[in-house]
């Protein structure tokens, strides 16, 4: 406590020698004495705040895209129409049309239906595995073998199984196998395609027969004869369903036996031919005969001679017909 009572009495003492002693000991000693600050009015300096830069403008918030519309489904790519290509036949320079076949597998019906007058007489065939033969004579069977590769005759049909024997004779050993242990169907097509070629060809030549008979009827109408012919000179008559008495008699006493009234397809119209020197109503009829690959449409002349059917003639082939 005495020191800091010691401490307050310096402090005094100090500030009293300054105030009253130091002005004339700083005369006496020429110190310069402290002159007193005068105040100066600082004027005040003009700062010029620089603008601040105008705000940026206000971006507008962008607007919403309106509703696109929804794309219209688009049709389906076109496919261009399938290519026709038209088989159908033309004509040649005579005006013959060729006739249109089934494929064979139509025409034996898959091969379930062959036609029966393909194994008359019995067909060859060749077997493709062993077969066994059974024949029977006097109540007892006796059997033989044939190997593979063998040639059999098929005599019918049973679905898709044949009827075959070791001959075409009567009462030869018999047996029956598969039609697919047989080279049946390729003997068949081959002469299915040989029928379809003979065929057209006879088909083409009844075309060639009736544009002839046409020309010959025409003939004779300019020289006189023709369809003003009178009746009395053995013009036929024709019925109301477009048949001749005169030809139905014909069939009738079996002058023709392929043609009968029930297989006529059409009955044409009479007309006065002169055939080797001689002249003769004649009548081209239509109709169906049977064939190795079924029914066939073909067509006959009944030539008339003094009231009387004299011959049936094929106009394909200008045989006689039986």
């Amino acid at each position: 406590m005495k020191a800091f009572g010691l401490l307050l009495l310096l402090v005094a003492v100090g500030a009293v020698s300054y105030f009253y002693a130091y002005e004339p000991l700083a005369d006496f000693l020429g110190l310069e004495k402290p002159k007193a600050e005068i105040p100066v009015e600082v004027q005040p300096t003009v700062v010029k705040l620089e603008e601040p830069p105008p705000p940026p403008p206000k971006m507008e918030e962008p607007k919403p895209e309106p509703p696109k519309p929804e794309p219209m489904p688009s049709a389906p790519p076109m496919t261009p129409p399938p290519m026709v290509v038209d088989n159908t036949p033309k004509p040649d320079a005579d005006g013959f049309i060729a006739p249109v076949f089934p494929p064979i597998e139509e025409v034996v019906k898959g091969w379930m239906e062959i036609p029966k007058s393909a194994f008359n007489p019995p067909r060859p065939v060749k077997v493709m595995k062993p077969l066994e033969f059974v024949r029977v004579i006097n109540g007892n069977k006796i059997g033989s073998k044939m190997p593979a590769g063998g040639t059999a005759y098929v005599t019918g049909q049973e679905g898709l199984n044949l009827m075959v024997a070791t001959s075409p004779d009567p009462g030869a050993p018999a047996s029956q196998v598969s039609i697919d242990d047989t080279d049946l169907k390729a003997v068949l097509t081959a002469a299915y395609d040989n029928w379809k070629v003979n065929m057209t060809e006879y088909k083409r030549r009844q075309h060639l027969f009736a544009k002839e008979s046409a020309g010959r009827a025409q003939e004779a109408k300019k020289s006189g004869g023709g369809a003003s012919a009178p009746v009395s000179a053995g013009a036929p008559a024709k019925s109301a369903d477009g048949s001749y008495e005169v030809l139905l008699a014909s069939m009738k006493a079996g002058q023709v036996t392929e043609i009968t009234p029930t297989n006529v397809k059409k009955w044409g119209d009479a007309q006065v031919e002169k055939i080797d020197g001689k002249d003769y109503w004649t009548v081209i009829v239509d109709y169906t005969t049977k064939t190795m690959f079924g029914d066939f449409d073909t067509q006959a002349q009944a030539r008339i001679y003094n009231g009387k059917v004299e011959k049936w003639i094929y106009t394909g082939s200008g045989e006689v017909v039986p």
